[in-house]
């Protein structure tokens, strides 16, 4: 099995396709009659506690939260929720889907259902920002709702992995552990011309099923993938050492020509140019 931190490093590179979509956010003191039993919803639920009493039970197991906890309750788990007392809830909340391919990012990741918030004024902003903006008719709100989204999001992914939590990768998903297979044999053979076949082959697929099933798990096709590893490579040693464009190319499995035009397209520099912009001048 993968160390976590292999996976990591994988995973960074599958995070770039992550997907989210804001459906409702609000604040709310909830009355005595908030109940909801046993439901599995295809979405996702941040609940951030300011005050009160309630209970939580995910996937299930039982949570009574106390104010400056953020909780996830992901989509496709069983999950019920009802108060306690007279002392009922007031959070900030909201209801979207964080998706990489097909897959929920949080059920991927296998991240804890809580984290004890540092920053709560920050959280507070942040929630009242992703209200201001689902409320708004501006043209521009959704892509505001989105930005808020994603770092809600991350603050929640950064918190899980660097505290106390215990960590389970993947959640034991089939269909990302045959895709791990090849993403494991693109990191070690990123120096090759890495063909679909190739990849297919692992996997003893059809290259035409391979693209598909790769694109609907990852969110991009294999090349796609491939090419985004190896320029993302490339930047990192033209700006930390001074090999020659030409030979960085060839120990990417690509001529010179070919690497600085897909180069180009994907940064809008040529090699050169992107050097003398980050490589440091000692």
């Amino acid at each position: 099995m993968l160390k976590p931190e292999k996976q990591l490093a994988r995973l960074r590179n599958v995070m770039a396709n992550l997907q989210a979509h804001l459906s409702l956010a609000a604040y709310t003191k909830v009355n005595t009659k908030w109940r909801q039993m046993n439901y599995i919803p295809d979405f996702n639920r941040f609940y951030y506690i300011c005050e009160g009493e309630g209970c939580l039970i995910i996937d299930g197991r039982t949570y009574y939260p106390q104010p400056g906890q953020l909780f996830i309750m992901p989509a496709g788990v069983e999950q019920s929720f009802f108060p306690i007392s007279e002392h009922t809830f007031g959070k900030y909340w909201c209801h979207f889907t964080a998706k990489i391919g097909d897959l929920n990012l949080f059920q991927l990741l296998g991240l804890p259902h809580y984290i004890e918030v540092r920053d709560r004024a920050g959280l507070v902003g942040l929630f009242e920002q992703l209200i201001r903006h689902y409320e708004s008719d501006r043209f521009t709100a959704y892509m505001m709702q989105k930005s808020v989204l994603l770092e809600i999001i991350s603050l929640f992914v950064e918190a899980s992995l660097q505290d106390k939590y215990e960590w389970k990768p993947l959640n034991g998903d089939e269909r990302m552990g045959k895709i791990h297979t090849v993403l494991k044999y693109i990191d070690q053979h990123l120096h090759e011309n890495i063909t679909v076949q190739e990849m297919a082959g692992l996997l003893h697929f059809h290259p035409n099923y391979f693209i598909r099933h790769f694109h609907e798990i990852v969110g991009t096709s294999p090349i796609q993938y491939v090419q985004q590893l190896k320029i993302d490579r490339a930047k990192a040693l033209l700006s930390a050492t001074d090999q020659p464009v030409s030979d960085i190319a060839r120990s990417l499995g690509m001529e010179p020509y070919y690497f600085s035009r897909l180069f180009k397209k994907h940064t809008g520099l040529a090699p050169s140019d992107y050097r003398v912009l980050f490589y440091p001048i000692v």
